[in-house]
């Protein structure tokens, strides 16, 4: 009986002693602390993140129109050719053809809006050169117009992805 006593007062004391320290390091869960940002996570530009935008065209001309304030630096101009390598053309194009009236209303939003006008070229100047380096699309060639954007990306932090396309 005693000799049970004992081996059972081990077992507990060995069950113990492993479980303590997980205990210790568990996560207060109860606690709210601070949550910091470490930077951002942002997906690069695709091409499915192109028919994406093109599809949702009228919501994006919505943003780009409340839109008051806008940073350069929060501006990235994606250049259609460089997401068309290796990728259906005939889907751009079907997308664009279906959703003609949401690229429009896109154009015609930026058009209109003082922000974002500065750091497009304007109809009768598309072959304006950048100058402000920061507002550069492509450092050292022509500004694209708002009738070269064919999509837009408006995030909730007002960063703006525009999709453009110089046709030749």
């Amino acid at each position: 009986m005693q000799t049970r006593t004992l081996l059972a007062a081990v077992a507990t004391a060995a069950i113990a002693a492993m479980v303590t320290p997980s205990l210790s390091n568990a996560q207060d869960t109860t606690v709210k602390k601070p949550t910091v940002s470490k930077g951002e996570v942002a997906m690069a530009p695709s091409f499915n993140s192109l028919i994406s935008a093109i599809n949702s065209g009228t919501a994006s001309s919505d943003k780009i129109k409340s839109l008051t304030t806008v940073n350069a630096a929060d501006v990235q101009f994606v250049n259609v050719e460089d997401l068309l390598k290796g990728n259906d053309p005939q889907a751009l194009n079907d997308a664009l053809s279906k959703n003609k009236d949401g690229v429009d209303a896109l154009q015609s939003a930026l058009g209109s809006n003082p922000a974002l006008g500065l750091l497009l070229a304007s109809s009768d100047t598309a072959a304006a050169k950048v100058t402000p380096p920061a507002a550069a699309p492509m450092p050292g060639m022509a500004k694209p117009s708002a009738k070269d954007i064919v999509a837009a990306d408006v995030s909730a932090d007002n960063k703006v992805i525009l999709y453009y396309w110089k046709k030749q």
